[in-house]
């Protein structure tokens, strides 16, 4: 089986968000930092706004002000920070073309060209907008269900459970 892509912004953070839940620790982090942190920094705004009024300290208030608004834009920096890693890890048009078969994976990149067998996939992840082949715990390669087809995306299914062993979540 042949699968050639280009991994898009939207396919590296859905690999990204994929890989964000392989354990508590990691989901419990995206949860802080997409929406406890911002929550916090908002009440931060409120309180150190309340204060103004209370006559309280100036060096208190900016500093309520200040961590309430890195708290509450951490988000959007972190969105640009994926974007910036995006960018940092692309070589040339990054075109991908994978070849499975039942003894090796084959992988031809523009710059580069290489094998590998199956014993070096540790496990694989799915989620409903790509698998994820892990080679060590944060490394991995992502292939976008976009551009496989439904039988495809079954015989892709049908290779990894024959040759990787599933993941336990």
């Amino acid at each position: 089986m042949q699968i050639q892509f280009q991994l898009s912004l939207d396919d590296y953070l859905a690999a990204q968000r994929l890989h964000a839940k392989r354990s508590f620790w990691s989901r419990l982090v995206r949860v802080l930092t997409r929406y406890i942190y911002p929550a916090i920094g908002l009440v931060f705004l409120a309180l150190s706004s309340l204060f103004i009024f209370d006559k309280a300290s100036m060096e208190s208030i900016s500093t309520m002000l200040i961590c309430g608004i890195i708290l509450v834009f951490y988000p959007i920096y972190l969105h640009f920070w994926l974007r910036r890693c995006y960018k940092r890890t692309r070589s040339g048009n990054d075109g991908c073309q994978l070849i499975f078969d039942e003894g090796r994976i084959s992988v031809e990149g523009q710059y580069s060209k290489g094998e590998m067998e199956w014993k070096a996939i540790h496990y694989f992840r799915e989620d409903k907008s790509v698998f994820l082949l892990y080679l060590a715990p944060a490394k991995f390669i992502a292939i976008p269900k976009r551009v496989c087809t439904e039988e495809k995306i079954t015989e892709l299914r049908s290779l990894l459970s024959r040759q990787v062993k599933p993941t336990t979540d």
